[in-house]
């Protein structure tokens, strides 16, 4: 009798904390208020619509080669209207098994024209740049230049198949 009554308060027990809402799992839905690939830390960074590139570079002695690419905070109709840093990084390297062409010269370039940073042979380019606060899409160009300078009297030592440069360029967002 003793067993059958502490049964029956047990069950009783887990009745009354299911009716109540004790023992209840709940389940939230939100609503998809807002959507879209541009948020507060995103930004479309153009060629590839990513946060960042990298171009094995095609050149021979005499030759500039130049990529234009650009930072937003806005995609189609979306715009991020927070003020934001922006960080820079050009990593300059050797291509993928190969030597680097030690007398290239890289240069980051503004949209007027601007130098912000170069280097020769490899090496780290690292910039600095900002969106304000803005209701607005905004967009800021950049170009990396990259020349082989033709007076250079050891081009020849880079000839061949075994050499070759490739630049990357990553870029950062943070919230003011």
């Amino acid at each position: 009798m003793k067993k059958a009554l502490i049964i029956a308060a047990l069950a009783l027990a887990i009745s009354m904390s299911i009716i109540a809402g004790t023992l209840s799992m709940y389940t939230v839905t939100i609503d998809n208020l807002a959507h879209g690939s541009v948020v507060a830390k995103e930004f479309v960074l153009e060629p590839g619509e990513t946060n960042t590139f990298a171009e094995d570079v095609k050149i021979a002695p005499g030759e500039t080669v130049q990529w234009e690419f650009s930072v937003k905070n806005h995609d189609d109709g979306i715009v991020s209207e927070t003020a934001m840093e922006l960080e820079f990084t050009v990593v300059i390297e050797a291509a993928d098994e190969k030597e680097a062409i030690d007398l290239l010269e890289i240069a980051v370039i503004d949209e007027g024209g601007e130098e912000l940073g170069k280097e020769t042979g490899t090496g780290v380019i690292k910039l600095s740049d900002e969106f304000g606060l803005d209701e607005n899409g905004q967009e800021k160009t950049y170009k990396i230049s990259i020349t082989w300078p033709l007076d250079a009297s050891d081009s020849i030592d880079y000839a061949g198949a075994d050499y070759g440069t490739a630049v990357k360029v990553a870029v950062t967002g943070t919230q003011k």
